[in-house]
């Protein structure tokens, strides 16, 4: 056998893949973007879990730095979603941009004029970059009598109006994990963001919202805004076709100089159906667990129990565990359908639950990132192959 290097492929949150399918070509769509600063464009990438949502993204903030454009990158978690944190998060990411401007001395004197604006509106900040410098004590952050969809318009208007006396191309806000950010009624936190872009990019400013979640996003955006659906470019994400997910477990191996027999690529893309991280996971194990160049038959199937429970280990038992005993019994009534996804009436009748004591339970695990509604009366999981999943490890 040749002498063995390390695995090519990268099972991970967000780890890049040596083979991105047709993720080439959205990235052929952004990069044109790129090149029409003061066209509005704004994209939303959803997709379950592990369809390589945050390594698209990664690719998507790489590639307007290398085209001049300033990013503002953030993973948004569920305690960022209250009103007042995302508020103060968000204008710090315009602070930070306008940081980044204000570098250049023609626009240092703008730039830092803005920033004592959003002090003034934070109450104090504490960031710095190359020499334009604001600090100050979280306490000491006042209360804010403007609305927050006022200020928010007014302040990205002007970040917008920076880069044309600078030398960048424009401004990204780049956020990732965002279905978590949901508006509540008698808050505005979502719909001030949407409305801050659209009336900079109706100046045809050069401002890019780019936003990848879950498939919750886009109800929790429309419900905002009813013009959300307008503003974006869709990058819905799924699983890779069949040649894509040959290639995705093939390719990197033969590069290297190692093979894998018909009937391994046959199973491997049985057991994954195609998902991105799944593939990663299995070529890796593989890859390491297999003593000779040929990855063969009788490899795969000493392997495979132990790639199932790294698989369970890694990507489905944390979720698992977030339920309560309740939200779990849905869960199962769920898979209990046999499939990824089942019907309210399923559910009431393979779980026993009460249609009024489901709803709250379908809520909790919504805001849980556990299942999202992909249709009327229609549930599903977020996690591609959760459901065989559970019918795997459910004793009974």
């Amino acid at each position: 056998m040749a002498e063995r290097i390390r695995s090519p492929y990268r099972p991970g949150m967000g780890l890049d893949p040596p083979y991105l399918g047709d993720r080439e070509e959205q990235l052929a769509r952004f990069r044109d973007f790129l090149t029409e600063p003061e066209a509005a464009h704004n994209i939303l990438v959803t997709g379950l879990r592990g369809v390589g949502k945050t390594v698209l993204l990664n690719y998507y903030s790489d590639e307007a730095e290398s085209a001049g454009w300033l990013v503002a990158d953030r993973e948004w978690s569920q305690n960022d979603a209250s009103p007042d944190l995302f508020r103060q998060l968000v204008l710090e990411d315009l602070v930070r941009l306008t940081l980044k401007l204000s570098v250049a001395e023609r626009v240092r004197t703008l730039g830092e004029g803005l920033v004592k604006r959003l002090r003034n509106v934070l109450g104090g900040l504490g960031i710095a970059y190359e020499g334009v410098e604001v600090r100050y004590e979280a306490r000491e952050a006042r209360a804010v009598s403007r609305r927050l969809d006022d200020e928010l318009r007014e302040l990205l208007v002007q970040v917008g109006k920076l880069c044309r006396t600078s030398d960048s191309k424009g401004v990204i806000l780049c956020y990732d994990e965002f279905h978590v950010v949901e508006e509540k009624r008698g808050t505005t936190t979502l719909s001030a963001l949407l409305a801050a872009v659209a009336a900079a990019q109706q100046q045809e400013l050069p401002v890019m919202l780019i936003l990848c979640g879950l498939p919750p996003i886009v109800e929790h955006l429309v419900n905002a805004k009813n013009y959300s659906e307008r503003m974006f470019t869709p990058e819905r994400l799924a699983n890779l076709r069949q040649d894509e997910a040959r290639a995705a477990l093939v390719d990197p191996a033969r590069a290297h100089g190692r093979a894998f027999e018909e009937p391994v690529v046959a199973a491997v893309l049985q057991d994954t159906q195609g998902y991105p991280y799944f593939l990663q996971l299995y070529g890796d194990r593989l890859w390491k667990g297999s003593p000779r160049d040929t990855i063969t038959g009788a490899d795969f199937e000493r392997l495979r129990p132990a790639v199932l429970r790294d698989l369970d280990d890694m990507f489905f038992e944390g979720r698992y565990q977030r339920a309560t005993r309740r939200e779990r019994a849905v869960l199962h009534a769920i898979s209990a359908s046999g499939e990824e996804s089942a019907t309210v009436k399923q559910i009431v009748e393979k779980g026993q639950i009460k249609n009024n004591e489901l709803q709250p339970l379908l809520a909790n695990l919504v805001g849980k990132g556990l299942i999202f509604r992909p249709g009327r009366g229609v549930i599903a999981f977020t996690a591609p192959m959760f459901g065989a999943y559970l019918r795997r490890t459910d004793p009974h």
